[in-house]
């Protein structure tokens, strides 16, 4: 009896530890994803993953710069709430829930680059808009992404410094594909449900079981090298990987190869692989492919500095 009793205490403790861990970590039917609400069925497990900013950067000269970038974390966080409103309004997983997370990694890592600088993130987003239907919430987001590009390439062309530029380039590279989602989904008619691979093989689907939490394993994910030995971490993220060339010499064609199979290995797609590399003259171009030959973008790598943007 006695034995009975301790055995029950035990089980009932287990459960009492495990269900509040549970519940922080938004278990789904399987693997756990480390995220809010964006829970795992079961498949690959999700990491966070956000742009990597330094402790401290030199704070920009250009009054007009900084207001520029605060206009950007502006639209940022209005997109991140209103793409939350719309995705709950209309009971749409995708493309809302690919682009998300994505989307508050901007806000954070935009607001890591004022703290770098020593400034702070002012600004407040404006209202979220009433959309009355699917078709009318989607095609609002695509204007809304397309209103960022030319700002973003704007800001890495002028800013002070290859750190703020390359942090930056890699939100444009998303802020891209993005796009390319919504307008995507627009032609759909907006019927695209959970576990549908989006663009005819893009790779852009994530249904449950997919990835969660804040990890993105689906499509052209954000990439970034900035600069020579630099490697490519999971996503965005600026990882001190193996170098890429000697310091002081100009990427080769191996080099470009190299980079760009760690950039796909880094987007956790089954569905991409990387196509012919062309010699450019002051860069590479690579082709983007999904496994059925789909040309999905054209990544120029330039061979002074290795940073790598879409070809578009």
């Amino acid at each position: 009896m006695k034995k009975i009793v301790l055995t029950t205490a035990a089980v009932l403790l287990s459960v009492l530890l495990v269900l509040p861990a549970a519940a922080q970590r938004g278990m789904g039917g399987g693997m756990m994803g480390y995220g809010q609400g964006y829970g795992m069925g079961g498949g690959m497990m999700g990491y966070p993953i956000a742009p990597d900013v330094p402790d401290k950067l030199p704070a920009p000269k250009s009054q007009e710069w900084l207001q520029k970038l605060r206009d950007v974390l502006a639209l940022e966080r209005l997109s991140y709430a209103q793409y939350t409103a719309d995705a709950e309004k209309f009971n749409t997983w995708m493309p809302y829930h690919a682009v998300i997370p994505q989307e508050e990694d901007h806000v954070r890592a935009i607001e890591r680059l004022f703290a770098a600088y020593g400034m702070p993130a002012e600004g407040k987003p404006a209202a979220v808009a009433e959309t009355k239907t699917i078709t009318e919430a989607l095609d609002l987001c695509a204007k809304m992404e397309q209103d960022l590009i030319p700002r973003y390439e704007w800001l890495v062309k002028n800013a002070d410094d290859h750190d703020s530029a390359g942090i930056l380039n890699s939100i444009l590279l998303q802020t891209r594909h993005h796009l390319v989602m919504f307008d995507h989904a627009l032609r759909m008619g907006g019927r695209m449900g959970p576990g549908m691979m989006y663009g005819g093989g893009y790779g852009y689907g994530m249904g449950p079981g997919m990835t969660g939490g804040r990890g993105y394993g689906h499509g052209m994910g954000g990439m970034m090298g900035y600069g020579q030995g630099y490697g490519m971490g999971a996503g965005m993220t600026r990882g001190y990987g193996r170098p890429y060339a000697e310091p002081g010499k100009p990427l080769e064609m191996k080099d470009a190869q190299a980079r760009m199979e760690d950039y796909l290995k880094s987007t956790r797609n089954p569905n991409l692989k990387l196509g012919k590399i062309r010699d450019k003259g002051t860069a590479f171009e690579a082709e983007v492919l999904t496994k059925s030959n789909a040309l999905v973008d054209r990544v120029l790598i330039d061979k002074r500095t290795g940073w790598m943007n879409s070809a578009y």
